[in-house]
């Protein structure tokens, strides 16, 4: 019985999805509509990226997109103060755990020292 308690919901919530899609449909909107409210969704560029001891080591400057369109990592700057002299480093989306209000990475200070500049 608690395997179709998933199935209950989705059909609960189908009708109101589709409603919403034939409302755009018939307003001339076309493509997905995203029935989530701005709380939701988060802007991850210049979020903070602190290590295990809380420590700021960088922030995100951009997420990486696959060939499929998918996020598959980031782009942290790391070193400088106020945007001097930093630099930026690929990392995947594996290596950071997001906790609240920033995201904690996974390697240490000196990983990701030893990490390849990222130039665009």
């Amino acid at each position: 019985m608690q395997r179709l308690a998933p199935l209950a919901a989705a059909a609960l919530a189908l009708p109101a999805l589709v409603q919403a899609q034939e409302d755009a449909i018939g307003e001339g909107r076309t493509g997905p509509v995203d029935t989530r409210d701005s709380e939701f969704l988060k802007v991850v560029e210049g979020i903070e990226v602190l290590n295990a001891e809380g420590t700021v080591v960088g922030e995100i400057d951009q997420v990486l997109i696959d060939d499929m369109g998918r996020p598959a990592g980031f782009i942290l700057e790391i070193d400088g103060f106020l945007g001097i002299l930093d630099r930026d480093v690929q990392v995947p989306m594996e290596s950071l755990v997001w906790e609240e209000s920033h995201y904690v990475t996974k390697m240490t200070e000196t990983q990701l020292e030893n990490l390849a500049p990222w130039d665009e």
